[in-house]
This record gives structure tokens, C-alpha cells and sequence, in this order.
């Protein structure tokens, strides 16, 4: 069972909830990070790539462990942690 609010694919929280997760999680493994997400595995995996390429987040795999070094330029850590835990799912207001 997941942690999280789930959000629609290319949200960008997305992302932000895989960052979280491995930033928070002790030996943050494949199965552990979709698990705290609710996404699979193929799809965390390739978060991870595009955090790198697109954010500048650091992430170095060690065997199967995931660890963030760097959050990057862009992306503050603490607001990556708020969306961890669902707090910008607020509704949507029509314009």
C-alpha cells in the first residue's frame, strides 16, 4: 500500500514523490520506492533518469540501493517532501 496521493501521468509531482521517497527511505531499493509511491517500477525508474537529465538531481545507485546526493538546482527538498505526503493535491479550480 502507498503513502501517497496518486497523480496523473507527466505530473510533475510524479517526480517529486520518487525524490522523496528515496530521500527518506533507509536503503531505498526498487521495490521499496514503488511501494512508498504506488508506482511501478518501470515507471519510478525512469523518473529517476528524467530527474536527472531535466532537474540536475543527483542520484548514485549502489548495487540495488538508491541514494540522492544532490536535489539539484531546481528542486527545493522541502517541498518535494510536502508532495510525499499529498499536501498539493489541492482540487483543481476552473478557470
Amino acid at each position: 500500500m502507498s503513502d501517497v496521493v496518486s497523480y496523473p501521468k507527466g505530473d510533475l509531482r510524479r517526480m517529486l514523490c520518487v525524490l522523496a521517497a528515496i530521500d527518506s527511505i533507509p536503503d531505498a531499493t526498487l521495490v521499496k520506492i514503488a511501494a512508498k509511491t504506488g508506482l511501478d517500477k518501470k515507471t519510478v525508474t525512469n523518473l529517476i533518469t528524467q530527474a536527472g537529465e531535466q532537474a540536475g538531481v543527483k542520484i548514485i545507485k549502489s548495487g540495488p540501493v538508491y541514494t540522492l546526493e544532490s536535489w539539484g538546482p531546481i528542486i527545493k527538498r522541502a517541498g518535494a517532501k510536502m508532495v510525499l505526503t499529498g499536501a498539493f493535491n489541492a482540487p483543481k479550480i476552473p478557470t
